[in-house]
């Protein structure tokens, strides 16, 4: 933050309260009181640009963490789905050293469509999907750190998600 408005001491009540209102009421910033001044603390233009960045790189990451396409299908990996995937795998592990491991697991993608997984075809989709969020996050750390790191608008405003 930085300072955007000084009211020096001393000061009357009305001028206090007019500068008040102005900069905390109106604008948005912090009032902080030293010994001889009031300041009005804001956000600088660069970390406004930075926190839209950083918000719009959220969304992204976000909204690529809901999906995955694999085989020519989508499938949500939303938190619930990715519980799922994990139970479905414990489930085939546990069941590998039984007398009835199971053959096979039916998914149903996106579109509701039903998608039939040998245990192996499902292990391998469930490692795509666990390389793709890990690739997803990772982007998303290495983009937020540039951002965080640039010292210029122009250095975050080129920073952008390029698949």
């Amino acid at each position: 933050m930085e300072i955007k408005a000084r009211l020096k001491k001393p000061f009357l009540d009305d001028e206090r309260l007019s500068f008040i209102v102005e900069n905390n009421h109106l604008k948005g910033w912090q009032i902080n009181e030293t010994e001889t001044e009031l300041q009005a603390l804001g956000y600088s233009d660069l970390e406004i640009n930075r926190a839209l960045k950083l918000n719009e790189l959220k969304s992204i990451k976000d909204s690529k963490l809901s999906e995955f396409g694999y085989k020519d299908k989508i499938y949500q990996i939303d938190e619930n789905s990715k519980i799922n995937i994990n139970g479905k795998i414990s489930a085939i592990i546990l069941a590998q050293n039984t007398q009835s491991p199971i053959q096979s697991v039916n998914w149903i993608a996106k579109d509701n469509t039903i998608t039939e997984f040998s245990t192996a075809e499902f292990l391998a989709f469930s490692q795509a999907i666990a390389s793709y969020i890990e690739m997803i996050l990772f982007k998303h750390d290495q983009l937020r750190t540039a951002v965080n790191n640039a010292t210029s608008i122009d250095e975050v405003k080129a920073i952008e998600w390029v698949d």
